[in-house]
């Protein structure tokens, strides 16, 4: 196993403030049950049907539901007003990008390509300190335009805050997925990608 289910416990309690206590009976499943289940109820009728941007729109429909005063402040006051929303918000988005390049490795080599290497050897390292940091302008060439309007669009906040979050949380995201640096095996991180992924859609169709 990889640290995603760690990581991803982690901005999901960010996400609802600290009030909502992740369950650890079900292990991942659990975590995501407990929050974005949570959040699933407050949909408003809606449902995800497949697809990377139905799961995104089903995780922001509910948090704009459980935390519209949170959102509501996003344009106001910047990052800092929808931040922790928009931290768990993308997670699905980086998850789903990570899919897309073709894999772990793939997105690995497709950062580098991106001029990243030193900062992508950082988060891949086991060593002790904080992750190097990225800008939101070095990730804005990788993620579909779309998708990240999408987010900006459903919880009320604006594209430079959606790819602020990105940078934040893809740092973690790859970290997570190399827990045994370059000896980490690609093809278990992709399975824990897509449990993730199954889990989040199955949560938000119940």
């Amino acid at each position: 196993m990889t640290n995603l289910n760690n990581i991803i416990e982690i901005l999901a309690k960010q996400a609802m403030g600290g009030q909502q206590q992740s369950n650890q009976q079900g292990g991942l499943g659990g975590i995501l049950g407990s929050v974005l289940g949570q959040l699933g109820t407050n949909t408003s009728g809606q449902s995800s049907q497949g697809g990377l941007g139905d799961i995104l729109g089903s995780v922001l429909g509910g948090l704009t539901g459980a935390q519209s005063q949170q959102t509501s402040n996003a344009q106001n006051s910047g990052f800092s007003g929808g931040g922790k929303s928009l931290l768990i918000a993308v997670l699905p988005l980086i998850l789903g990008w990570i899919q897309q390049q073709g894999g772990l490795q793939a997105a690995l080599d497709k950062l580098k390509g991106q001029g990243l290497s030193s900062q992508v050897d950082d988060w891949v390292s086991t060593g002790s300190g904080e992750n190097a940091s990225v800008n939101p302008e070095q990730v804005q060439n990788l993620f579909d335009d779309a998708d990240v309007e999408q987010v900006a669009q459903q919880v009320n906040a604006p594209k430079q805050d959606v790819y602020s979050a990105i940078s934040q949380v893809l740092p973690q995201i790859i970290d997570s997925l190399t827990p045994q640096a370059g000896q980490t095996n690609p093809q278990e991180a992709n399975a824990d990608i897509q449990q993730v992924l199954n889990l989040v859609s199955g949560f938000l169709k119940r």
